[in-house]
């Protein structure tokens, strides 16, 4: 697909999404399928940068491809200061090398192009950067002064826990200190609440993490001590439970995180990956916990995130988004 903004948008991710600074070592990582403008445009931006900057390009994966080696790739990216990954990284391999990437300082931050390319172009160069970086700042701030956190929905979401005494991730896709891993475009803050105080109940009215999609009718989930004690609904509801249930990891129930999307160009219904930043979207993950959360979970043998399209978010009594949209008293507004 022709276009002539990709470079424009190299220049950004290299530069406001990672801040490559010269003499690191980036790495740009992509698939077959994806648009070679892409990466060619990470890669041209990192040299003029005058980063050292390499593009390698792997097989598309597929989250069946867990299992496969790729050593070679995996030995690029553990000696890599700076990572962009295009594409899923569905892959065991690759996400070990990632964490160990990240544990010796190394920075990566990750997008899903293909099929998403209109998304990822206008998510970065068409919103004002800055601000949804701010507000996302503002939220966590909110966050680490909240004790209790209530989720609800018209279909009859009811969830409470606390968040007091947990780090409030800005998740604004930009990776730019060591250790930092994300995705974008962003932003969609995130926090790991805490867990024996996760009780009540989610419809998941939304999407299901890969390869399940967008529900055809409400899955719902009923949450004690912050695991999955039920769930019911239709076809979608016993493909999940199927999911969760497969690999035997009693963990794989447990929620990890949880997160709000607040990107003015993003849209329901394409992509996971877009469905998490629409704003007012509400995300709960389950499973895999990154330690940048300082949560109870940990390792995983999965993780899976559950979207939902709308709800009512209040801190304390206090209202900070509903149906999707962000509450401009608590200087929440300006997307």
């Amino acid at each position: 697909m022709a276009n002539s903004r990709w470079p424009e948008w190299g220049e950004a991710i290299v530069n406001m999404m990672v801040e490559a600074k010269p003499g690191e070592n980036l790495l740009i990582v992509t698939e077959t399928g994806i648009d070679r403008q892409i990466g060619e445009s990470c890669l041209v931006a990192g040299i003029n940068a005058k980063v050292n900057t390499q593009l390698l390009a792997m097989p598309q994966m597929v989250t069946s491809d867990a299992d496969p080696d790729f050593s070679s790739t995996a030995g690029a990216i553990v000696g890599a200061n700076v990572i962009i990954m295009l594409g899923s990284a569905a892959n065991e391999s690759i996400a070990r090398a990632l964490l160990e990437s990240r544990s010796k300082g190394g920075r990566v931050t990750q997008c899903e192009p293909l099929g998403a390319e209109d998304w990822i172009l206008e998510g970065v160069l068409d919103v004002d950067y800055p601000r949804m970086t701010e507000v996302a700042r503002k939220i966590c701030l909110l966050w680490n002064e909240t004790d209790v956190c209530r989720v609800t929905s018209q279909l009859g979401t009811d969830v409470s826990f606390r968040l007091k005494g947990r780090p409030a991730l800005l998740a604004d896709g930009r990776a730019v200190s060591p250790g930092d891993a994300d995705f974008f475009p962003g932003a969609t803050p995130s926090i790991a609440p805490v867990e024996s105080t996760i009780n009540g109940t989610v419809v998941i009215d939304g999407t299901l993490d890969a390869p399940l999609g967008p529900v055809s009718a409400p899955v719902t989930l009923q949450l004690k001590e912050g695991l999955i004690t039920s769930i019911e609904g239709g076809d979608d509801a016993d493909a999940l439970r199927e999911r969760l249930h497969s690999t035997g990891d009693p963990k794989a129930l447990a929620v990890c995180h949880w997160n709000v999307g607040i990107s003015p160009r993003a849209q329901m219904g394409n992509k996971m990956a877009e469905d998490e930043m629409v704003m007012g979207a509400i995300t709960f993950g389950f499973g895999r916990q990154d330690p940048i959360f300082k949560g109870s979970v940990g390792n995983a043998k999965m993780h899976s995130d559950v979207v939902l399209t709308s709800g009512r978010v209040t801190l304390d009594g206090a209202v900070m988004c509903d149906n999707n949209t962000l509450n401009p008293d608590l200087g929440l507004g300006g997307l």
